[in-house]
């Protein structure tokens, strides 16, 4: 095991493991032999059969009263099509899993800074109390803030713990395996020049599209093989139906990842500004108590502000790389098992850090 994982090696390790891809892999075989059987029962040969304007297609030919050399053809490429699907899909799920545990050790530093920050607030308040300088009511509330900060705390532990176990079943590294990640995560804002013309380019890549317009190229090879004429006219419409359903709900789902990634992009600059701020209150901190007019527990809140500030651009930083990535490659990022919205709002680790 690597002392640092990278998420590229993350990826790499996932896509040897995968027990999904292998069975996809078995379908393509199971579904090409399955073809073949299914031509050489029929005597069917490919056959070029011209389109005009100087173009052929390779068309299966032969006797083939049931369609079962067209059914078989589909069934073969539609197996490649769901195989190119869970490599990315698979791709998209280690993103989200090694990205999760980033951003919980994210969480756990800010809670713990902040943990040691309330800790220190209440021994200067019993002290100040002890000497009659304070009240019970003041230290009661100190109390109960550092027992809810450390019921946080061991929840941001117990998450961290999960989604490691969660990473590393994914990548196939032994039960209880914690490796150093490195902080993959970048932002670059996403830049689109034409969107409905994007938003094409990425409606039409879609499997499930490609699926749909088969479905109908499928109808049409098989007309009334199967089925009578009257009930395949119906087939035919429906089918041509789902192209039109599928794309527009594609088209939905792209415009609405568009929208968030710049919604998220929107913000980013602020996340930046609240660190650099953050960082300058911790050095103004710590020279007032270098110098004697500050305190210590100026310090550690100073130093949990800056925690938290940071986790939370991280968190932002995140969010919007996953949200990108889901933008251009929808299908990938629902067949791992989430959503557009699970993408765009964070899953497990992408807290705020309050």
């Amino acid at each position: 095991m690597p002392d640092t994982l990278t998420l590229q090696q993350a990826v790499d390790m996932a896509l040897k493991h995968s027990s999904e891809l292998q069975v996809a892999r078995n379908t393509i075989d199971k579904n090409k032999k399955l073809r073949d059987e299914a031509w050489d029962a029929n005597n069917a040969v490919l056959i070029n059969t011209y389109l005009g304007n100087g173009l052929y297609v390779s068309v299966p030919t032969g006797k083939d009263p049931q369609g079962a050399v067209f059914k078989t053809d589909y069934d073969w490429r539609a197996a490649q099509k769901d195989y190119d699907t869970k490599v990315e899909s698979v791709k998209a799920s280690v993103y989200q899993a090694y990205f999760n545990v980033l951003q919980d050790q994210a969480q756990v530093n800010y809670l713990e800074q902040s943990l040691a920050s309330k800790e220190r607030n209440l021994r200067d308040a019993e002290a100040r109390w002890q000497a009659g300088m304070d009240t019970a009511f003041n230290v009661n509330q100190l109390r109960a803030a550092v027992v809810s900060e450390r019921a946080k705390l061991a929840q941001a532990q117990d998450t961290l713990a999960r989604d490691y176990a969660n990473l590393a079943q994914l990548v196939g590294l032994p039960r209880g395996s914690t490796p150093a990640l490195s902080n993959d995560a970048t932002y670059q804002p996403l830049e689109v020049t034409d969107l409905n013309s994007t938003i094409e380019q990425i409606v039409s890549a879609s499997p499930d599209l490609w699926k749909a317009q088969q479905q109908v190229q499928l109808i049409k090879d098989t007309f009334a093989m199967q089925n009578s004429a009257d009930v395949d006219r119906y087939n035919l419409k429906n089918a041509n139906l789902a192209v039109t359903i599928t794309g527009d709900k594609l088209q939905q789902a792209v415009l609405k990842l568009y929208y968030t990634v710049k919604d998220l992009e929107a913000g980013y600059e602020a996340a930046q500004k609240s660190v650099a701020t953050a960082e300058e209150a911790l050095r103004l901190a710590k020279l007032r108590y270098d110098v004697g007019i500050g305190t210590q527990a100026d310090v550690l809140a100073a130093e949990a502000s800056l925690a938290q500030a940071r986790q939370q651009l991280l968190s932002l930083t995140i969010q919007h790389e996953l949200a990108v990535k889901a933008f251009w490659q929808p299908w990938a990022w629902s067949a791992s098992g989430g959503s557009s919205a699970a993408v765009a709002a964070g899953s497990s680790g992408m807290g705020t850090g309050n």
